[in-house]
């Protein structure tokens, strides 16, 4: 039997679990929206060492997260429909790659 402060704990973990699913949605699908757009920015020298860069990273993260909490069908959705960029690419490249592990 769990006490009240171990469910209120508990509780609080899964609450926080949503809000990390719906914001890896929220990343990966505006990451993917705006692609071609973001790929111009990473080549752009005045963004090398910006957040943008940090995209590539956090959005794979933010991929693995979707498929452990089984948002993988619709992950796989959104690169799939996403227009032609690096960004969609990559993410590809990862799914395909978690696949074969």
């Amino acid at each position: 039997m769990l006490s009240d402060a171990d469910a209120t704990n508990v509780l609080r973990a899964l609450d926080a679990l949503d809000e990390l699913e719906t914001a890896a949605l929220k990343l990966v699908r505006s990451e993917l929206a705006c692609g071609p757009v973001i790929d111009g920015l990473v080549a752009d020298p005045l963004t090398e060492g910006s957040r943008i860069d940090l995209l590539c990273l956090a959005d794979t993260v933010a991929a693995d997260l979707l498929s452990v909490v089984g948002r993988s069908h619709s992950l796989r959705t959104m690169v799939e429909t996403a227009p032609a960029s690096s960004a969609r690419d990559a993410l590809a490249e990862h799914l395909a790659g978690s696949d074969s592990t």
